[in-house]
């Protein structure tokens, strides 16, 4: 791999020439290594200036390979589920799985907030994304926040989705759908109640705000090869 990444920084003078034209002599094996290795570098960079946490080289590498990892098991996974017969005829006995999800477009006039917790192991803390675009695609917003201290997932993702519905209203946005990539959490929200926990405490909340300030506004699940923001 070195052999190919040597000439390029003599010929390029910087990161994006040099990636993209490493892209085109790469195998799709070794592709998908150096981009798995890029995210994770740029996962270390959030984190230092989001969090303050400073990751080895190591650490990097190591979550680029699980992430690698966890790539191609459910890859495999969905290609064994995603039937071969034809669907000229649908039923129940038969339900194409789309095995390639991804993220739609909202229908015109509407916007689109796709949201994500993420639970770094390393610091006691909790990581909220969320990013807006139009009806053509368009960027329109992004935020990166932290919450201390850290929680369990279905809790983190509840507060994620409820610093988001704030977020849209403070920028006096409407006809926002939210999707999430925690089914428990898009389930509550349409049809939940009575959870005495922390976790229904929070969805309660962000359902009566919604319900009050975002009429035209609802929450959608969405599989999380297709929330990426």
């Amino acid at each position: 791999m070195w052999d190919l990444i040597s000439p390029l920084l003599n010929q390029f003078d910087n990161a994006p020439d040099i990636i993209f034209n490493l892209l085109q002599k790469l195998s799709a094996a070794q592709i998908e290594i150096i981009v798995t290795i890029i995210r994770s570098i740029w996962k270390a960079r959030n984190l230092k200036l989001c969090q303050q946490v400073t990751d080895s080289n190591i650490t990097i590498l190591e979550r680029a390979r699980h992430l690698l990892e966890g790539w191609r098991t459910a890859n495999r996974k969905q290609g064994h589920l995603n039937p071969t017969a034809s669907d000229s005829s649908p039923s129940s006995s038969n339900v194409i799985i789309n095995a390639n999800p991804r993220w739609k477009k909202p229908l015109r006039g509407r916007y689109k907030c796709n949201i994500d917790a993420s639970f770094p192991t390393t610091t006691n803390k909790v990581g909220f994304g969320m990013c807006i675009r139009d009806s053509d695609g368009n960027h329109v917003r992004s935020k990166i926040m932290c919450y201390t201290p850290s929680c369990s997932v279905d809790v983190g993702e509840a507060l994620a989705l409820n610093h988001a519905i704030r977020w849209i209203h403070e920028l006096q946005l409407s006809n926002v759908d939210f999707e999430v990539d925690s089914k428990r959490v898009a389930d509550y929200f349409n049809k939940g109640r009575g959870d005495v926990t922390e976790f229904g405490s929070i969805m309660d909340s962000s359902s009566s705000f919604c319900n009050g300030y975002l009429t035209n506004s609802h929450v959608e699940f969405i599989r999380r090869q297709a929330n990426e923001a």
